[in-house]
């Protein structure tokens, strides 16, 4: 009805209008909490802002309804991975856009959009439902940081939709991989470049090899891909560089493939510091785990028996990017991560089609339909 798409329009509207980027969600969240009193549905933000030194902490939510036994947890986030202060929307054709000054930030106000829609209409109508809770989480662009503080003690639920994938509706992601981040930190001897350039060691030239042999960059297999993402280092043009700084990532769906680089990292620095009379220290840490969404399980077929009852096409994803749900399927509760059709994501050409707005919100009603 042309009510629903205006209605849903507007609200995905107001919250881009609204700038929040990641640890400054104040008044995006304030926006929620307001939405949410209007609508009788109690919610409260927990202490997350204090541990990751934001302004917002997660909200949490939740609307009774006549089946106490089997909760939904929907999950969408608050922030936007760069400012949408200077945004003005264009809306042509049932497409939503940026003029071009900015993102859209339908990543992910698409999904928060989508899930007050939810709400409202079923409040509205009093429709019968599935027991409903909800999060709507800060900080997920910089590595998921509100999730990750998250009490999941708070919930109930054992199933979770996540509306945060910028694939097509009908998507949805049922295997992600292991993300390990990590730096490499060398260290050579400064001299004078022209006057004793013997004398130092020039850790640009050790830091070269160590790229070199950690080629090739990029896709390593099917499975597997490897980035260099950032060096820096050197102080001066005359100056032997004595030290040099670089971060990357692995992301595998095979513990054995990630195991078997990092002892290929740190054989090579150690062979190159004992080349070069320097030394190499090489870290790493877990960004998120990887998840994998067996067919059997009930949430993965209640998804897929959705998709069909609206004749949508299913495309479920070998997806190699991050979000809540990794976080949330490692705390225990099966979380599926829903394509909401948002196009060109952290981009200026960021579009949302108001017609997959409407879609992925009939596609949740389904899922909390009492059966």
């Amino acid at each position: 009805m042309e009510s629903d798409r205006k209605r849903i329009t507007d609200i995905f509207l107001d919250l881009v209008c609204i700038d929040g980027v990641s640890l400054h969600e104040r008044k995006v969240a304030d926006y929620v909490i307001s939405f949410l009193h209007k609508l009788k549905i109690p919610c409260f933000e927990d202490a997350a802002a204090a541990r990751i030194s934001g302004n917002a902490g997660n909200i949490i939510a939740s609307k009774k309804g006549v089946d106490n036994s089997n909760p939904l947890l929907l999950m969408a986030h608050l922030d936007t991975v760069s400012s949408t202060a200077d945004l003005v929307p264009v809306v042509e054709d049932g497409v939503i856009r940026s003029s071009g000054n900015t993102i859209l930030g339908a990543d992910d106000r698409a999904g928060v959009a989508i899930i007050l829609y939810v709400l409202e209409r079923l409040s509205h109508h009093n429709d019968e439902h599935r027991d409903i809770e909800i999060v709507f989480s800060v900080a997920e662009e910089l590595g998921m940081f509100g999730s990750i503080e998250l009490d999941i003690g708070k919930l109930s639920s054992k199933e979770a939709i996540i509306l945060d994938c910028s694939r097509p509706f009908g998507s949805f992601v049922q295997y992600t991989p292991t993300a390990i981040d990590f730096n490499i930190d060398v260290f050579g001897k400064k001299s004078h470049s022209a006057v004793s350039p013997e004398n130092g060691v020039n850790a640009i030239m050790m830091a070269v090899n160590i790229i070199h042999n950690m080629l090739p960059l990029g896709r390593v297999d099917d499975d597997t891909v490897f980035n260099i993402g950032t060096i820096h280092g050197g102080t001066a043009v005359n100056v032997v560089p004595d030290a040099v700084s670089m971060t990357g990532e692995i992301r595998s769906f095979r513990e054995e493939t990630i195991q078997k680089l990092i002892a290929s990292f740190k054989h090579n620095a150690a062979e190159i510091s004992k080349q070069y009379g320097g030394n190499i220290e090489f870290n790493y840490k877990t960004g998120f785990h990887g998840f994998t969404l067996e067919d059997d399980l009930d949430i993965i077929r209640k998804v897929r028996n959705a998709f069909k009852n609206l004749n949508i096409e299913l495309c479920p994803l070998k997806y190699y990017g991050g979000s809540d749900a990794n976080i949330i399927n490692r705390k225990g509760i099966n979380a599926v991560n829903v394509g909401i059709g948002t196009m060109n994501p952290h981009s200026c050409d960021e579009t949302m089609q108001i017609s997959d707005l409407l879609l992925t919100a009939n596609f949740v009603l389904s899922l909390l339909e009492v059966r």
